[in-house]
């Protein structure tokens, strides 16, 4: 074997490790992201009853949906481009993505609070102020150090404090203090969490007021493929178990039960998409770029197959762990889902981490488009004539013309860069964001 091939190899074989590494690094981030929430569920029911953990409930829900506004969609367009940044462009870049997300911050949570406070009128303040810190939990810069492969900078400043916090909060609710308790935590965790990054990163006070009022509004419309793709995103799947009971309410405990399952076998499946982020974005040549993001789009493919066989046959036995024997998943229904896993974990590359790469935000923005519009229809009818297993069908229909629209767009765009068809010219919002720091 050639000196040239074995250090081929040896070259690879550090690119492996460290992938693997930033891999176990962040599968910490969706674990704790998941149990958080939870760890104050015990003691807010034992002392002040399911009213007051509904209201939280309901707050979380639309602070959730304003959070997606306000997020912006900086960590589908600005992860890889804040990979190959220098330090002092990172932190520039982090000052926009704050003042921005702080400008749609306030009209969006001015509505998200009030209408919480109003649909939970024995908890008013406390949904209220959930609705507000759950909006306020996107302002960190896990989206950068996502970039930067640096998971322990996303924990310590991000997701380790809040668990710290909220476990603290239980155990005051615990003692007798004040529901109001829990959003206190979080709202600490919220501020603290970009004061800390800021420093972290080495933003200038200067860098937050550097943009005024017309480039805010600027920066905030060259968002808008990254936004428009988060909340059609969010439309279908948020809204999913909603529209399978208006097709049919039998429809409601499977697909509810499926789709928890779904999600939370995708909250470890998310992992390998942050580091797949970080590893294209931080190669500077565009053309070794886009190869990367091929590679990548494969590597999920081959991991979708295997977690999509996997669902498949765990599904029924986590549902009888999970849901105490109260479900259960037919043979057909766990198929389904297994296929929604894996056409959701090649989604995961060719949109958030080809398309981006290959400069085609605007299609990852109309694949969300076309995935909401076939999706609604398509549970509705599913649980109408098929119950739960037809919901669950309707929602892999939805996916399956999500990755549709995804591969014609890549496939357009190679071509187009392989000049086998003329070129064209840029179109609005395809580019990557252009911010100060660029």
């Amino acid at each position: 074997m050639s000196s040239a091939r074995v250090a081929s190899w040896r070259t690879r074989a550090v690119q492996g490790r460290a992938l693997f590494v930033a891999f176990i690094g962040y599968l910490a981030i969706p674990v704790l992201n998941a149990v958080s929430p939870l760890l104050a569920l015990p003691a807010i029911t034992a002392t002040h009853g399911g009213g007051a953990w509904a209201a939280i409930a309901l707050g979380q829900s639309l602070g959730g949906t304003a959070g997606v506004v306000v997020e912006l969609g900086w960590g589908l367009s600005g992860s890889q481009r804040v990979a190959r940044m220098s330090d002092r462009n990172r932190a520039r870049a982090f000052a926009t993505s704050l003042v921005t997300k702080s400008a749609v911050a306030v009209p969006a949570l001015a509505i998200a609070a009030p209408l919480s406070a109003t649909l939970a009128p024995r908890f008013a303040v406390l949904a209220a102020l959930v609705s507000i810190v759950s909006g306020l939990a996107v302002l960190g810069a896990g989206w950068i150090f996502i970039g930067m492969m640096r998971p322990r900078l996303f924990l310590l400043t991000d997701v380790l404090p809040r668990t710290v916090l909220v476990a603290a909060s239980a155990v005051a609710i615990s003692a007798g203090w004040t529901v109001l308790a829990y959003p206190i935590a979080l709202l600490i965790a919220a501020v603290s969490a970009p004061l800390v990054a800021a420093m972290v990163l080495g933003t200038r006070p200067a860098d937050l007021v550097a943009l005024g009022p017309r480039r805010i509004i600027a920066v905030v419309r060259m968002q808008g493929h990254a936004l428009t793709t988060n909340i059609f995103s969010s439309v279908y799947l948020s809204l999913g178990t909603t529209v399978a009971t208006l097709g049919s309410v039998d429809a409601t405990l499977l697909y509810a039960s499926v789709d928890r399952l779904k999600r939370m076998f995708q909250q470890v499946l998310v992992t390998q998409q942050y580091v797949l982020k970080g590893w294209v974005g931080r190669e500077p040549d565009p053309a070794r770029r886009i190869e990367r993001a091929i590679r990548a789009a494969l590597i999920s493919s081959g991991i979708g197959v295997l977690a999509g066989v996997g669902f498949a046959f765990l599904a029924e036995p986590a549902a009888q762990i999970v849901f105490v024997g109260t479900v259960r998943v037919p043979p057909l229904a766990a198929a389904i889902a297994g296929a929604n896993v894996t056409v959701i974990c090649l989604s995961m590359s060719t949109g958030v981490v080809l398309l981006v790469a290959l400069g085609r935000l605007s299609a990852t923005a109309r694949s969300a488009v076309v995935g909401a519009a076939v999706g609604m229809p398509a549970i509705f009818l599913g649980a109408l004539f098929f119950a739960g297993t037809g919901a669950l069908a309707g929602q892999l229909l939805a996916e399956l013309a999500v990755i549709a629209v995804q591969l014609v767009a890549v496939r357009t765009r190679l071509r187009e860069l392989h000049g086998t068809v003329k070129r064209p010219g840029p179109r609005p919002g395809d580019e990557a964001v252009r911010t100060p720091a660029s």
